[in-house]
């Protein structure tokens, strides 16, 4: 038997509004003697009682097909970092910064919106410590079990590491390249990248666009030139850095583009049914950013949908800031 604390209404500064859902934390201890506000030294356990959004400017932006999975992305990250401080004693001062992030859906029809779409969504989490000195830990790692309304539909999995604040404003610098650094791949000049049509990549709102130009290359790679400047709100960073949200969705929109010009996948209609990704370096606001896609072999999913594997590397300054290996699945 478990014990859970009463739940708690979850909230980061002014994130909650954007996000367009509360959430709620709850603590479910694996013993009566883990009740207690001690901080954690092992696993723990929790749930996210949430909702999916309605009218966010970007999660509920698109054709409708399916509901977004970055939902999920969000949900962990935000609440990822506030669990380490509340529950494992990380000292405030040391912010969290996500390494790698994976989600693999395990039930696509759960994921379709219209009548038969769910709006509860539950997240479990099991967080274990890593890396502890002197009963703190530098890290956490999350399994993630995700639910709507009451059907299991995806895992994954995620990391955050603990930075002292030394490491983490060099971390901050590696994300401010020279204001004379040359252009990537010797590419003139630094003008803002012109959007892709946002039905190529699962959007209706040009705004929410971050992929511009795109060349095929040698191999079948496609190269994209990725938006940093003059986005939206729900794209707005901090200390200069693009947030998670911008990096994912740069890799979501580049592999549904590449999916589309590679095999006629319809990104309307497909959704990235897994993906894997590893964060190596933050990305500046403002400087050249750069997606190379590498689309796989077209292969069918047990359901018979056409699947695709593309790997993805971002670069930004000829420095890796992200890799991912996602599937891109179109519905039938």
């Amino acid at each position: 038997m478990t014990a859970g604390h009463r739940p708690a209404t979850y909230t980061h500064g002014n994130e909650a509004a954007p996000f367009g859902t509360t959430r709620h934390l709850i603590h479910c201890p694996l013993s009566w003697d883990r009740c207690l506000d001690a901080p954690g030294v092992g696993e723990e356990h929790f749930v996210i009682a949430d909702h999916l959004p309605d009218g966010h400017p970007l999660f509920n932006d698109g054709p409708g097909s399916f509901h977004d999975v970055q939902v999920v992305t969000e949900s962990v990250r935000e609440i990822g970092e506030f669990v380490g401080h509340r529950y494992f004693g990380v000292p405030p001062e040391r912010p969290g910064l996500f390494h790698a992030y994976g989600l693999d859906l395990t039930d696509l029809s759960a994921w379709r919106t219209g009548p038969d779409g769910g709006s509860r969504l539950t997240t479990r989490l099991r967080a274990t410590p890593v890396h502890v000195i002197n009963g703190v830990p530098r890290g956490l790692t999350f399994h993630v079990e995700v639910s709507i309304d009451g059907r299991r539909c995806g895992t994954g999995s995620a990391g955050v590491v603990f930075l002292a604040p030394a490491l983490y404003r060099s971390q901050l610098g590696y994300a401010r390249p020279a204001e004379a650094a040359p252009p990537e791949e010797d590419r003139a000049p630094h003008r803002p990248p012109v959007r892709a049509d946002a039905a190529s990549v699962g959007r209706s709102d040009p705004g929410n666009v971050l992929v511009g130009e795109a060349e095929q290359l040698s191999g079948g790679r496609l190269s994209a030139r990725i938006l940093t400047q003059g986005l939206g709100a729900v794209f707005a960073g901090a200390d200069g850095r693009l947030p998670g949200l911008h990096l994912l969705e740069s890799l979501r929109q580049t592999a549904l583009l590449a999916a589309g010009r590679a095999h006629g996948l319809v990104a309307g209609r497909s959704t990235l049914a897994a993906s894997q990704v590893q964060f190596r370096g933050s990305a500046a606001t403002g400087a050249p950013l750069r997606c190379v896609a590498v689309p796989g072999p077209l292969e069918r999913d047990p359901a018979g949908r056409p699947s695709l594997p593309v790997t993805l590397t971002l670069t930004q300054d000829r420095k890796a800031v992200a890799e991912a290996r996602t599937v891109v699945v179109q519905d039938l």
